[in-house]
């Protein structure tokens, strides 16, 4: 019994000095603020270029790579720009449902090219994917963003049950803030 009541004082007190000094890298809800102004041009750097190659010819995909300096990743997915509109509506209610944590699920399908660069950055395949998109959603300037693409090896889509993703309301916003601020 003392051990139980131990750790869970224990986790208590991780928690609280988690979150009242900031560590905790992810945000347990989508869409909360971040201070990482930086995180949603960092996204689209990674995953939705202007520059990207379109086509799954291996040689293109090996020049790009080498030339934007993109070797120290082994897998690699890159949407269309001509989708940056939507892949940006997924972290609202048009686009998204909550997944779990900060991720949002998209509500349809996007397509998308994925790259393999082996160690010597020699990209070794290139494949095409159609795949329900998971992407952490954070507060980023007062506009919910995607700030890191996660992979959706099950192609997991939406569920109806869960809620759209969105911003907190202002009521759970302010308490979760008390609820910061008290520790």
């Amino acid at each position: 019994m003392f051990f139980y009541i131990g750790s869970v004082l224990f986790f208590w007190e991780f928690l609280v000095n988690n979150f009242a000094t900031g560590f905790l890298e992810t945000n347990f809800s989508p869409c909360m603020y971040s201070s990482k102004t930086g995180a949603y041009n960092e996204f689209l750097t990674k995953h939705v270029r202007s520059d990207a190659p379109e086509t799954l010819d291996q040689n293109q995909w090996q020049a790009f790579i080498r030339q934007v300096g993109l070797c120290n990743r082994p897998v690699q997915s890159f949407i269309p720009y001509a989708l940056k509109q939507q892949v940006d509506n997924v972290c609202s209610p048009s686009g998204g449902k909550t997944y779990m944590y900060n991720l949002c699920v998209s509500k349809q399908e996007f397509n998308f090219i994925t790259v393999f660069v082996d160690n010597n950055c020699v990209v070794t395949r290139v494949m095409p994917e159609k795949k329900y998109l998971l992407l952490a959603c954070d507060e980023i300037e007062n506009y919910c963003r995607p700030v890191h693409f996660q992979i959706n090896p099950n192609n997991d889509g939406p569920d109806d049950k869960n809620p759209d993703c969105k911003n907190l309301s202002i009521k759970k916003r302010l308490s979760l803030k008390r609820l910061i601020s008290a520790f």
